[in-house]
């Protein structure tokens, strides 16, 4: 269940439970991400989930594409952080994930990201005390007592699987406006255009410029200006007010 809790700010959160198992996933902003992931270690992937949450149906129907998956996640998080590596991606939600247990509750940092056209996840231990901080340039297998490898396997598939039910309730709103966007290291492009949600990938970069050309054309750009004024405005009177 989402909601919108009232701090100091809007915040969204976003309550789901499995197996007895509550969850909340809360939206961070890029200074609340950066200060956490000094305090977090990486834990390992589990490198075959990704092949299984797309391959797991015969046909692949119910999966999402990237287009789909970015406006189903826009839509529940608010917009991308820019923080994504801009090469090889083109979105990343940064979220504090709170798992609560009849033990207690733990806390860990999750990227859902995407990487060459694939649908990612990194998941992050964060430890409260700095006193009990590892090395953060290692990485490590999961803490079983407190989110086991197979209980974070059972939830981001949960997760994926939300995504998708929260897409297909969504199918009567109002869609989205016309959009792309770039994934340059795999010649990826997709967005919406034309009533379709699309995922186009291209072999070589001179189709695949060819089809950044033809979106430009009819006024879908991967990067659009922003009017900057009011935000240079903002530093000006800062700077003269110091």
């Amino acid at each position: 269940m989402k909601q919108v809790v009232r701090q100091i700010r809007e915040r969204i959160k976003v309550e789901l439970e499995l197996n007895n198992i509550k969850y909340e996933l809360w939206r961070l902003d890029d200074a609340e991400y950066r200060l956490l992931k000094v305090n977090s270690i990486d834990i390992k992937h589990n490198f075959t989930l990704y092949q299984e949450l797309y391959f797991s149906e015969p046909d692949n129907k119910a999966n999402l594409n990237l287009a789909q998956l970015f406006i189903t996640l826009t839509r529940l998080f608010g917009n991308s952080s820019t923080l994504f590596d801009g090469e090889k991606g083109s979105f990343i939600f940064p979220l504090l994930l709170i798992v609560k247990k009849s033990a207690g509750n733990f806390f860990y940092l999750i990227q859902i990201f995407d990487s060459r056209g694939w649908f990612e996840y990194n998941t992050y231990k964060l430890f409260e005390n700095e006193a009990d901080t590892y090395n953060n340039q290692m990485r490590v297998q999961a803490f079983e007592s407190e989110f086991s490898r197979q209980e974070i396997k059972d939830f981001l598939t949960y997760f994926y699987i939300y995504l998708i039910q929260l897409f297909n309730n969504a199918k009567s709103l109002a869609q989205p406006e016309p959009f792309i966007r770039m994934i340059d290291s795999s010649f990826i492009l997709y967005g919406y255009y034309n009533n379709q949600y699309f995922e186009e990938g291209y072999d070589d970069k001179k189709p695949y410029q060819q089809a950044i050309q033809r979106f430009s054309s009819v006024g879908l750009n991967a990067f659009q200006p922003q009017n900057i004024n009011s935000l240079l405005q903002t530093i000006i009177s800062e700077v003269a007010q110091n």
